[in-house]
């Protein structure tokens, strides 16, 4: 017979205090504090240790690998490493190798999209790539500061986008690539969302004077300043006008645009992009340029008088009415309102 009285009386045991009872059951927050400490203790050894450490850019890339570009976008972090790699190439000014890594980007996706079964797909392209937007954007960027304009032209003719920024970049490749019209049409589509912006306005203007002198046909550097290239050729045509008009309308809104800052970079940049225009303008005004006659041919447009033909009569072919109605139109300048506005920029001058 088992005496009861030698067994223990729970209710009679020493009670537990908090504490102990925290220490005992929560092990995470007993761990949490060692693991704290433990850090805390390895950063001060590492902050000694590379104390005086300066670190050094990589210039040539941070991204470098022997693996081929379709057995790297088949890896799963690839793909991010390998645009991540070719936008720093590109911003290094490494042109050449930012193209060709683009392209052979795009190629990779183009014969993925090729494919149409889905078993075909899933080993060759695991991770589903199928948008070659941002590669072909890159490519044709890459392309422009090599120069190679007809390869540009093929890269933004597959670049399917409504953003802003690729409308703009269409018309930047399109009038270094000798399409003008497609120029001035894509410059129209992205002022007809942003406006205001004196740049595209300017743009617009230069691709005027490179389709004036490719009627004239005038061999031009895209580099060279565009001032010496003209002042020997220039002529009152409508082609000049309509320059006239949109560098006039640059010039109005560059100077509502608040640009004192106090970075000494971005001021010296307007100031020099300013006197750019100011140049081009007295260029042009001295060429003897001025927008009498295609004020007159606006007031013709409205009055529905003419036809297409005007437009081949007057070296303009290609443009259509509502182009140079739009511009005409935006740009809402009336003659006298141009020549005050003249003689206010000469005043200041003298």
């Amino acid at each position: 017979m088992v005496d009861t009285n030698d067994e223990p009386n729970l209710f009679l045991l020493p009670t537990m205090n908090d504490e102990l009872f925290l220490n005992f059951f929560n092990f995470d927050i007993n761990f949490e504090d060692q693991d704290k400490k433990k850090r805390k203790e390895s950063n001060h050894e590492t902050l000694q240790n590379n104390f005086g450490y300066i670190p050094k850019h990589d210039y040539n890339g941070w991204f470098h690998t022997p693996i081929s570009v379709p057995m790297l976008l088949r890896s799963k972090e690839g793909p991010t490493q390998l645009k991540q790699s070719i936008e720093h190439l590109y911003f290094h000014r490494k042109f050449k190798e930012s193209l060709r890594l683009s392209l052979e980007f795009i190629e990779f996706i183009e014969k993925c999209n090729g494919y149409s079964d889905e078993k075909e797909i899933k080993p060759y392209n695991p991770n589903k790539l199928n948008n070659t937007r941002e590669m072909l954007e890159i490519a044709s960027r890459s392309a422009l500061q090599l120069g190679d304009y007809k390869l540009a032209v093929n890269c933004v003719n597959e670049l399917i986008s409504n953003e802003p920024g690729h409308m703009r970049l269409r018309g930047i490749v399109y009038a270094k690539g000798g399409h003008y019209t497609d120029s001035i049409r894509w410059y129209i589509k992205y002022l007809q969302v942003r406006n205001n912006d004196y740049k595209v306005w300017k743009e617009m203007g230069y691709t005027f004077l490179y389709y004036y002198c490719h009627s004239a046909q005038l061999e031009f550097d895209f580099t060279a300043d565009i001032v010496k290239t003209i002042q020997e050729i220039l002529h009152n045509t409508h082609t000049t006008q309509l320059a006239l008009i949109c560098i006039n309308r640059a010039y109005r809104l560059m100077l509502k645009i608040p640009w004192a800052t106090s970075i000494s970079y971005i001021n010296s940049r307007f100031a020099r992009e300013k006197q750019e225009i100011e140049d081009l303008l007295n260029c042009l005004e001295k060429g003897g340029v001025n927008v009498q006659e295609i004020m007159s041919l606006f007031d013709s447009i409205k009055e529905n008088k003419i036809t297409g033909n005007i437009i081949a009569k007057n070296n303009l072919e290609g443009f259509d009415l509502e182009t140079i109605r739009w511009i005409l139109v935006e740009s809402k300048i009336s003659v006298n309102e141009m020549y005050l506005m003249d003689q206010e920029r000469l005043a200041k001058d003298l």
